[in-house]
């Protein structure tokens, strides 16, 4: 009967046994599947994060504003221009680029106001020839070419600068202008030698100007004529020189320190007109 009983003993202490493996085993099971779960879970929320996007290293370049049209350019550059020609058509004084006031005279046709100065030709020219230095004295001791040169290249300036409209051009007066815009200015006025007492040229402008504001036509310096002419007398002369009748004609390539000029300005169709020759020296 005591090996029976031991025999019982040891099968409650198998069953025991056998019920705890089963219940290890079942743990461990149990353990294992929530890991699993735990980690597909957090594969799951890692996945609804977005990732984020690759940087690029490389700098986008900003987009240009897009370049006016050339038809936009071209209409502006025309408007500009036919403005321009507006102006320069309006019978009234236009003040070019050296500062100089130039007179619309009824014959359709402007002239400066002032006989060129030293400083106006240095601007032009890069050179001053004048035997009396001064800034507001007329400029003297010019050639007929130098002059003429002086009258092109301050053109070409000022269409290159849009100052001037194509078509106008500035140059040296005939004669028959000269005549027209002296009109008989009063000999009192003219800036000439009263008895020999007059050793140099005056500052432009000095005296009052004649009927069409223009002053110096008289004395100072003569003026120079596309006709290779000099006009007008000057410091230096006496009365009867000064006469509108009266004319100088100079050698194209000589210098005379008494011998300016002054410009006039025209349109295409205002073609310096040529006079007969007066009867004079």
């Amino acid at each position: 009967m005591a090996f029976h009983f031991g025999l019982a003993l040891l099968g409650i202490a198998a069953v025991k046994r056998t019920k705890f493996l089963i219940a290890r085993l079942i743990f461990s099971i149990l353990s294992l599947s929530a890991l699993s779960v735990s980690r597909t879970m957090g594969d799951d929320t890692r996945a609804d994060v977005a990732a984020p996007k690759p940087v690029n290293d490389a700098t986008e370049p900003k987009k240009e504003a897009p370049e006016p049209k050339k038809e936009s350019a071209e209409a502006a550059k025309e408007d500009a221009a036919a403005k321009l020609l507006k102006l320069f058509q309006e019978e009234k004084p236009i003040t070019n680029t050296l500062g100089t006031v130039m007179v619309w005279l009824p014959a359709g046709y402007r002239v400066a106001q002032y006989e060129v100065t030293q400083a106006q030709y240095q601007q032009i020219m890069k050179d001053n020839p004048s035997k009396f230095p001064g800034p507001q004295y007329p400029v003297d001791s010019v050639t007929l070419s130098e002059a003429s040169q002086f009258c092109r290249k301050l053109t070409d300036a000022e269409i290159e600068d849009h100052k001037l409209p194509k078509g106008y051009s500035y140059s040296l007066p005939s004669e028959q202008q000269w005549e027209e815009y002296v009109d008989e200015a009063d000999l009192k006025q003219a800036v000439t030698s009263y008895y020999g007492d007059r050793k140099n040229p005056e500052n432009v402008g000095l005296f009052p100007p004649n009927k069409f504001e223009l002053y110096d036509t008289r004395g100072n310096v003569w003026d120079l004529c596309n006709d290779n002419v000099a006009r007008g007398g000057s410091w230096r002369s006496y009365d009867d020189y000064v006469f509108i009748q009266f004319r100088y004609v100079a050698e194209p390539d000589k210098r005379y320190d008494d011998v300016g000029f002054r410009v006039v300005l025209q349109g295409e169709g205002g073609v310096v007109q040529q006079s007969a020759p007066s009867p004079g020296k």
